[in-house]
């Protein structure tokens, strides 16, 4: 939640000062920012892909978008969102580190699945035993 607020503070602050930025985007991404604040990350989500589609390609609308889709728990869109940001912006440690968050996070998924799934297979074995 704490990354949340700052990144909003952020977008807020580099948006302000953009002079090149209409006014539908900055109310885009004002409203985007909102919708986020209150856990509608859906609505956060298509608000910034819109004002993306209206406005410049902007790292900091890739990272947001990142981290609305890590919230739908849409893992692998958010992997390549974060891509996109980082490209755009390579030297930025918060997408590096928001990017790294999510990849420990999958590893720990796939770790999971995996015994999960192992587990399934061992207990299927047993059942066709016959004494």
């Amino acid at each position: 939640m704490k990354r949340l607020i700052f990144l909003l503070i952020i977008m807020s602050l580099v948006f302000s000062f953009c002079s090149s930025k209409t006014d539908k985007v900055k109310t885009e991404i004002d409203f985007a920012n909102k919708m986020a604040m209150s856990g509608l990350w859906k609505e956060a989500y298509f608000r910034w892909q819109k004002a993306l589609t209206e406005g410049d390609e902007s790292a900091l609308l890739h990272n947001n978008m990142a981290v609305a889709l890590e919230e739908m728990g849409k893992f692998k869109e958010a992997e390549k969102e974060y891509e996109k940001a980082l490209k755009l912006a390579p030297n930025s440690t918060f997408i590096k580190t928001n990017l790294k968050s999510l990849k420990r996070l999958l590893e720990g998924k796939e770790s999971k699945e995996m015994e999960k799934s192992k587990s399934k297979k061992g207990k299927g074995r047993k059942k066709g035993i016959k004494k």
